[in-house]
C-alpha cells in the first residue's frame, strides 16, 4: 500500500486519535444526523478505494486528507458518546432484591453504597446508590450479600444551585440514574451470596483494608494509607481532603500514573534476572503486565487504575517488540483504547488531567530539566523533583484553574515529601500484605507505615498553614481555558523551533485572556441579582454590582456545602466577601439599598414577602417575589417560592440525598426578570 510510508508515519496514533476525538466532540456538541454521517462515511470508503493503487504526490495528499476524514466520520458514527435514558419516575415504594456491589462506607449521616436492584417494574437490572440509616445499621453487610428491599427510587438530581458540581452527569456516565434510602427495618439479608468476577476486586480489597485496620489505629492515617495503596477513599474526612488538595499533593490519593509508575519501576528491580536468555523479554513482559493487572485488581479495578496499567501495558508491549519505543505513540494507544471501550471517558477529569500530567512530563520535563545541571547527586534528585512537578503542573494547570477554582502556590514544595514517603508507604504497605501471615513482623511493618504517615501528614498540615499556599478565586471560561492551552502549545512550539512567530502567538493569546478578563469584571460592576439557594437552610442572596448580601435565618446553623454554595458564586459572579445579615437580627441592620419591615424586605426594585409563616421563624413556608419596574414602578414580576418539598424533615435529617427542599435554585436577573427568569439553574 503505498499510503502506508507517508502516512501517519512516526506518531501515528497521535493522529488517529486526535482525529477520532474530533469525531466525538463534534458529535457529543452537535449531534448531526446519523444517516448523513453514513453516506458521508461512504462516500470517503469509496473515494479512498479509487485512489488506493496510484502512488504519484497529489495523489497520496488526496489519499491523506480521505484518511483523516473518514477518521473523524468514524468518531461521528461511533455510538455511546452522549448517554441518554428514559427515565420513568417511581411514586411507591416497591420491593426490590438487591446485591451489594461494594462493602457500604460509613458517611456523616449514613452509610453508602451501590446496589444492583431489579424487579418486575424494570427493563433490566439497575445500579443506584443506597443510603442505610445509622440507626439499626447491619454492620455484616459486604460485597456480594443479596438483600431485599423496601424503598422509592429517586431520581438522581442537582440541588439546581448555580455554578455547582454537576454530580448528575457524572453518575449518569457511571450508568446510574437512581439513589435509595434505607431506613432500620426496609432491608433483609436473604441469606444467599452472589458470586460475580467483578465481586472479587472488591472483596480481595475489602480483606486487604481490614488487616490494615488492625495494624493502624488511627482512622486518618488508615484512611490515607488505604487510599494511597489501595484506591480506598470512601473513609476519607473533607478536612484530610482540603489540604491535599491545597497542597497540590491530591495526586497521590488517587491510585493512578504514579502508583502504577512505581509499581513497575519495583516490578522491573525485583524482575530484573528475567530478562536474561533468548526468550527473557517475552517472559518478563508478559509476567510483568500480569502483576500489573493484579495490582489493578488489588486495588479495586477503579478508572484511573484502569487508564494507568492499561498504559504502562503499551509501553511494555512496546519494550518487548525489541524496536525503538515512541512513549507519544504508547500513551495515545492506550487514551484510543480506553475510548473505544467507553467513549465517554473523555469527559472524566482524572482521564483528562493524568493523561495531560503524564504528556507534560514527558514532553517538558527533559527540556526544562536541562536549564541547571548540578553536580551534587542530592541536588540532582531535588532538581529532578522540581522539575517533574513544574511540567506536571505546566500542563495542567488551566483545567485545575477551570474545575476547582483554584492553584496550590506550594504544590513543589509538598511534593519533596509527599513523592518519597509514598513511595514508601507503598513499599513497605506491599511488603506488609505479604508478610501479614507473620504476626510479628506484619506488627513492625505497621509501626513503621504510621510513623511515616504521620510524619507526611504533619509536614502537609504545615505547609497549608503557610500564608499563601493556595490562591483561590479563579474562575475561567472554557474559551479562556482554550486559550491558555494555546499559550502553553505556542511556547512550547517557540522553545523548540526558536520561531518568533509561535512567540507573538503565545502573546497575543495572553493578551486575549486577559481582555476577555477585563470585559467580564465590567459586566460583573453593572450586575443585579437575587438566587434563592436551594439549601437546607434560608439562604437568600441579594447582589448589586460587587456588594452583596447573604439573608438567612442563623448564619451558625449554615453548614459546610451551603457556604461552599455561596463561595462558587462569590468566585464566579466576581463579588465581595457577602455581608450576613440574620433575619432574627434585622432591625440591627440599617442599610440605604436594603430595607426590612415586618414580613418584607426591599432590595432595589425588588419586594420579597414571606407568607404561609412567619419570615423569621425557622418554621418552612412561602416567599413571594415580587419585581417592580425602576422608574415606572410597574410589577414586572411575581411569583411565589416553596420552601418545603414532600419529603419529611427526618428523611431530609438521616440523609444528603433528600437534603432538597424545593425542585431547584431560583436566580433572577433583576434588570429584565420577564427575559432571564430562570429555576434549577
Amino acid at each position: 500500500m503505498p499510503v502506508s510510508s507517508n502516512i501517519f508515519q512516526k506518531i501515528p496514533f497521535i493522529r488517529i486519535t486526535s482525529l477520532f476525538l474530533t469525531g466525538i466532540l463534534l458529535n457529543y456538541y452537535f449531534q448531526p444526523d446519523i444517516r448523513w454521517i453514513g453516506i458521508i462515511l461512504t462516500c470517503l470508503i469509496s473515494s479512498l478505494l479509487f485512489f488506493w493503487y496510484n502512488a504519484d504526490y497529489l495523489t497520496l495528499k488526496i489519499q491523506y486528507l480521505l484518511l483523516s476524514a473518514g477518521i473523524v466520520a468514524c468518531g461521528l458514527f461511533y455510538p455511546g458518546q452522549k448517554q441518554e435514558k428514559q427515565l420513568p419516575e417511581f411514586n411507591r415504594k416497591d420491593y426490590y432484591l438487591a446485591e451489594v456491589c461494594q462493602k457500604p462506607a460509613e458517611k456523616a449521616k449514613t452509610f453508602q453504597t451501590i446496589l444492583l436492584i431489579q424487579n418486575k417494574s424494570l427493563l433490566k437490572p439497575e445500579r443506584v446508590i443506597a443510603y442505610f440509616s445509622k440507626d439499626g445499621f447491619d454492620s455484616t453487610l459486604t460485597t456480594g450479600d443479596q438483600v431485599i428491599v423496601l424503598a422509592r427510587l429517586q431520581r438522581i438530581k442537582n440541588q439546581g444551585n448555580p455554578f455547582e458540581f454537576d454530580y448528575q452527569t457524572m453518575m449518569s456516565q457511571r450508568g446510574i440514574w437512581y439513589s435509595m434510602y434505607l431506613p432500620y427495618g426496609t432491608y433483609l439479608k436473604s441469606g444467599m451470596k452472589i458470586n460475580r468476577w467483578a465481586y472479587y476486586p472488591e472483596q480481595l480489597r475489602d480483606k486487604l483494608v481490614a488487616l490494615l485496620a488492625k495494624a493502624l489505629s488511627s482512622k486518618e492515617e488508615r484512611s490515607v494509607v488505604s487510599a494511597l495503596t489501595l484506591g480506598y477513599r470512601t473513609e476519607l474526612d473533607h478536612e484530610t481532603l482540603d489540604y491535599f488538595a491545597s497542597t497540590g499533593a491530591m495526586h497521590v490519593l488517587s491510585v493512578s500514573g504514579l502508583h502504577v509508575a512505581l509499581i513497575y519501576y519495583i516490578l522491573g528491580v525485583l524482575l530484573a534476572f528475567v530478562k536474561r536468555g533468548k526468550s527473557g523479554i517475552l517472559v518478563f513482559s508478559v509476567v510483568m503486565i500480569l502483576f500489573l493487572w493484579l495490582y489493578a485488581i488489588i486495588t479495586g479495578f477503579s478508572p484511573s487504575v484502569q487508564r494507568a496499567t492499561v498504559m504502562f501495558s503499551f509501553v511494555v508491549i512496546g519494550n518487548s517488540l525489541r524496536r525503538p519505543v515512541n512513549i507519544y505513540n504508547s500513551l495515545t494507544a492506550s487514551a484510543l483504547f480506553l475510548i473505544l471501550l467507553n467513549p465517554n471517558v473523555i469527559f472524566d477529569i482524572g482521564f483528562q488531567l493524568s493523561y495531560l500530567a503524564v504528556f507534560g512530563i514527558v514532553l517538558i520535563h527533559p527540556e526544562i530539566s536541562g536549564i541547571l545541571k548540578p553536580t551534587n547527586p542530592l541536588l540532582k534528585k531535588l532538581w529532578a523533583f522540581f522539575t517533574v512537578s513544574v511540567a506536571a503542573q505546566l500542563a495542567t494547570f488551566p483545567l485545575g484553574l477551570y474545575y476547582f477554582n483554584q492553584f496550590p502556590n506550594l504544590f513543589w514544595l509538598s511534593n519533596y515529601a509527599v513523592i518519597p514517603m509514598t513511595t514508601l508507604i507503598i513499599w513497605l504497605t506491599l511488603a506488609f500484605f505479604a508478610l501479614s501471615p507473620i504476626p510479628s513482623a506484619a506488627l513492625f511493618i505497621g509501626i513503621g507505615i504510621q510513623k511515616i504517615t504521620q510524619g507526611m501528614l504533619y509536614i502537609l498540615k504545615e505547609i497549608d498553614s503557610l500564608p499563601y499556599a493556595v490562591s483561590e478565586g479563579f474562575v475561567l471560561s472554557s474559551f479562556q481555558v482554550w486559550l491558555l492551552f494555546g499559550v502553553v502549545i505556542a511556547l512550547l512550539i517557540f522553545w523548540f523551533s526558536k520561531r518568533k512567530s509561535w512567540l507573538i502567538a503565545a502573546l497575543s493569546m495572553i493578551l486575549l485572556v486577559q481582555l476577555n478578563s477585563v470585559f467580564q469584571k465590567e459586566s460583573q460592576l453593572n450586575q443585579n441579582q437575587l438566587i434563592v439557594y436551594n439549601t437546607r437552610n434560608l439562604m437568600i442572596h441579594l447582589i448589586d454590582g460587587r456588594n452583596n448580601y447573604l439573608i438567612t435565618t442563623d448564619a451558625k446553623q449554615l453548614s459546610e456545602s451551603e457556604w461552599s454554595a455561596l463561595k462558587r458564586v462569590r468566585f464566579h459572579l466576581g463579588l465581595s466577601p457577602a455581608k450576613v445579615i440574620s433575619i432574627k437580627e434585622h432591625a440591627k441592620n440599617t442599610l440605604d439599598d436594603l430595607k426590612f419591615s415586618k414580613d418584607k424586605i426591599q432590595f432595589l426594585n425588588c419586594t420579597l414577602e414571606f407568607i404561609s409563616n412567619q419570615w423569621n421563624s425557622n418554621a418552612p413556608g412561602q416567599i413571594k417575589l415580587t419585581v417592580f419596574a425602576s422608574r415606572t414602578g410597574e410589577k414586572m414580576c411575581c411569583k411565589t417560592i416553596d420552601l418545603v418539598n414532600s419529603y419529611s424533615e427526618k428523611e431530609i435529617e438521616e440523609s444528603a440525598i433528600f437534603r432538597i427542599k424545593r425542585d431547584g435554585a431560583f436566580r433572577i436577573n433583576l434588570k429584565n426578570p420577564n427575559l432571564t427568569l430562570s429555576e434549577s439553574m
